[in-house]
């Protein structure tokens, strides 16, 4: 015997016949106007992905999202559709932030500018419930928009500094001789340089994006979802490290014309396949052992 909860967000509740396909035609000029308000941003946003290495993931992000909220489709269907006029606030503060953004030519805060739209457009026309349902989707787009080149200069310097410390302990570990001169490192074979690209910001993204995707997923109370996220920091770093330290070893024994080359770019995809899996390994680690409630997120993929 079973019986249908009634919660707060009124999973059990009916919607008057046709309220669904009223919203959907309502959606059309809205999406119209989106689409027309955002096109520059993102034609920009897709030149960005293809163009810079650091958001090469880009055009993955929407197809995730997209994925994530057809798996909750049958939860949406039950939801109460029961538009908030304040969701009007977080338009209009949206819209404001779009225009600062192209005044400025500042791409980060027109995403930013999109991502806080749609919040808006979902909790005006749909309501509270429908909008906590897709958080996580909408929130997931983040990962597609580019960070303020300044930001990306000094977190890219960071990352070099925290790699070339930690891989040239470990190469000279393994028996590597190497004298180091800022982000050059000076080999008997020759040397070798560290450029930006091979700072891990582009792994580091990435491992961002997918620790959050497992996150949500994730079975548990939340200090464990926040943990297998936390984790994808270390991980990539360490990863990137890893890499480092490869490419020296090799430079030293096998000459530095060695380490470049195919070595250099498979090594980058060999040691990021590694981390996914190390990522994977923190996830089962996390799974509970006895039974915890699921996420929401997990939960309405089993639903």
């Amino acid at each position: 015997m079973s019986a249908t909860p009634t919660s707060a967000a009124g999973e059990s509740h009916r919607n008057p016949p046709g309220a669904q396909t009223r919203i959907w035609l309502a959606a059309l000029p809205v999406a119209a106007l989106f689409a027309l308000a955002y096109g520059r941003t993102f034609a920009a946003l897709w030149d960005t992905w293809l163009h810079n290495d650091n958001y090469s993931h880009g055009p993955l992000v929407p197809v995730v999202s997209a994925v994530l909220v057809w798996s909750r489709r049958k939860r949406l269907a039950r939801l109460p559709i029961e538009g908030r006029a304040s969701g009007l606030l977080l338009v209009a503060a949206a819209c404001a932030l779009q225009i600062v953004g192209i005044r400025t030519d500042v791409l980060a805060l027109q995403g930013w500018s999109a991502l806080g739209l749609l919040f808006g457009l979902s909790l005006s026309l749909l309501g509270a419930a429908w909008t906590r349902a897709l958080a996580f989707p909408l929130a997931f787009l983040a990962f597609m928009l580019p960070f303020p080149a300044v930001f990306v200069n000094q977190l890219s310097f960071a990352l070099k500094e925290i790699t070339v410390r930690i891989s040239t302990r470990a190469a000279e570990w393994l028996g590597a001789s190497l004298l180091r001169d800022g982000m050059t490192l000076y080999l008997q074979s020759g040397e070798l340089r560290i450029e930006n690209p091979c700072s891990g910001l582009r792994s580091l993204i990435a491992l961002l994006a997918t620790g959050a995707l497992f996150a949500g997923i994730q079975r548990g109370a939340w200090w464990r979802r926040a943990s297998l996220f936390a984790l994808a920091l270390p991980i990539a770093v360490l990863a990137n490290a890893a890499r480092i330290t490869l490419l020296i070893v090799i430079g030293h024994y096998l000459g530095v014309e060695r380490a470049g080359g195919l070595v250099h770019d498979v090594s980058g995809y060999l040691l990021y396949a590694l981390a996914v899996l190390a990522l994977l390994g923190a996830r089962a680690l996390l799974e509970p052992r006895a039974h915890e409630p699921r996420p929401p997120a997990l939960e309405a993929m089993a639903r």
